[in-house]
Parts: C-alpha cells; sequence; structure tokens
C-alpha cells in the first residue's frame, strides 16, 4: 500500500508563521483603505447638507432656520415605547429637522466613523452607549453664527465661513465647543477637556467610564481630521490642534475677528 506522509508539526508551524506575517503585512492596509471609504463617505454626506440647506433657504426667504437645538430626532430617549417625532422647533430638536425634507435620506446625517454622541440627556444611566443609539443621525454639528440668518446678504465669503463639521455636539454656540480658541482660554474645546489640559468644565477625576471617553477625539474621528464643510459647499480636512491655528470668522464671518 502507499505510504501517505502528514505534516509535521514543525511544517504546520512555519505555515502559521507565514499567515501571521501576512495578516500583519495586510491588515494595516486593510485599515487605512476602510478609513478612508468613511471619510469619502463623509464627506459626501456634509456635502448634501449644504445642499438642504440652500434649498431649504430658497423656500424661506433666503433664511436659514432658526435651530433651538438639542440634539435628538424623536423623544424615544424618555419613551421608548412611546415614540413621537420632534419637530424642528421643538426645544429637543436635532436641527437636522428642519432640513431633513430637502434631504430625504436620514443616512446622510450619519458619520460612518462615530462612536458616539453628545451625554445630555442624563438620568442616571450609562449614556455612552445609549448615545450611539439616540444620537446616530447627529453626527454633525452646526455653527449656531449661520443659523436664523439671511446668509447670502450676511456672508459675503460663504467659502470662508463653517457650516458643519465632525462634533460630538450638534449645535456649536460658541461656548467652549469650537475649533478656535476664545479669549481668555488656554485651549481650543475647553468644554470637553479635563482641567490637566486647560479645560474648564471638568477634573480629571470625574473623567471616568464611558460617559466622558475620547470626547475631543470624537470631533477629529477621522484618524484625527474633521471633516469640515462650507457654506459654499466644499470641504476640507481640519487637522487636530489646540486651536490656535484656527482664526474666530471661520464661524462668525466676521473678517475683523482675527483670534
Amino acid at each position: 500500500m502507499k505510504k501517505r506522509h502528514a505534516f509535521t508539526l514543525i511544517e504546520l508551524l512555519v505555515v502559521i508563521a507565514v499567515i501571521a506575517i501576512l495578516l500583519a503585512i495586510l491588515m494595516p492596509a486593510l485599515r487605512a483603505a476602510k478609513n478612508q471609504a468613511k471619510k469619502t463617505v463623509c464627506s459626501g454626506h456634509v456635502q448634501g447638507l449644504v445642499l438642504a440647506t440652500r434649498m431649504y433657504v430658497d423656500d424661506y426667504d433666503g433664511k436659514t432656520h432658526d435651530s433651538p437645538n438639542n440634539g435628538l430626532w424623536d423623544n424615544a430617549w424618555q419613551h421608548p415605547t412611546i415614540v413621537k417625532q420632534y419637530g424642528p422647533n421643538e426645544n429637543y430638536a436635532y436641527w437636522g429637522i428642519a432640513y431633513f425634507p430637502y434631504a430625504k435620506n436620514k443616512k446622510i446625517f450619519n458619520c460612518p466613523a462615530m462612536i458616539r454622541g453628545d451625554d445630555w440627556p442624563e438620568s442616571g444611566g450609562n449614556w455612552g452607549r445609549a448615545s450611539q443609539q439616540y444620537f446616530k443621525y447627529c453626527s454633525y454639528g452646526l455653527n449656531n453664527y449661520i443659523t436664523n440668518k439671511k446668509i447670502d446678504l450676511e456672508f459675503k465669503h460663504p467659502g470662508e465661513v463653517i457650516a458643519f463639521q465632525d462634533h460630538i455636539e450638534q449645535l456649536l454656540d460658541d461656548n467652549g465647543d469650537m475649533f478656535h480658541v476664545r479669549p481668555g482660554d488656554r485651549v481650543n474645546i475647553p468644554q470637553w477637556r479635563p482641567s490637566s489640559q486647560g479645560g474648564n468644565g471638568f477634573v480629571d477625576t470625574n473623567w471616568s467610564g464611558d460617559q466622558w471617553h475620547d470626547t475631543v477625539q470624537e470631533c477629529y474621528r477621522h484618524r484625527g481630521v474633521s471633516m469640515t464643510v462650507w457654506l459654499d459647499g466644499h470641504v476640507t480636512e481640519i487637522k487636530e490642534s489646540t486651536g490656535e491655528d484656527i482664526p474666530r470668522k471661520w464661524y462668525t464671518g466676521n473678517p475683523e475677528d482675527t483670534l
């Protein structure tokens, strides 16, 4: 009878080692490709949001919505069994609700790289994980300086004014949540930084568990950059920094704001 030969232990170990080496070489490239794909999708989403805003403005006397934003689409966080959709003027409403009829697809309000959202509706539970559900379609922060404005009249250089950007907060109202450094602050985004980093809202011992995990990093969720769309519709990447390189006029639209 013909003698059959089996793999030896050494041969199996060699094969496993080769496979491990190949995986180690391929995985970074695969991760980079996946991250790039998410960034490309995100870029398309924010461009779509500007288009929806423009169509809204055309129908409302050239004026953007006066977004009373608190960042949610419905009241599921309070009443998960009796869900009520919020109207665009309700206190808890996400700013995107006003523009949704022009966007048609709720998915464009979601960044595929988003890990978690804001934790503002705290009720004693662990909102770090719950925010993935309630804030899934609330990935972009609206520049509050462009709300309730006749943008074509008030912003002469729309290519130099931020409309929306990746952010953990849904409404950027200049209370320590924008990328520039406010007068009197040491760094940008102090609302979300611990005191050891120049933050002014929390002490380091409060930052534990899911609630405050990677909050600043969520603003730069594409491997250290924020996808930012401007009023004229073009998209740029803003790299993570402590804010010295970001002029305030990018938000206010006022060329005299040099800080």
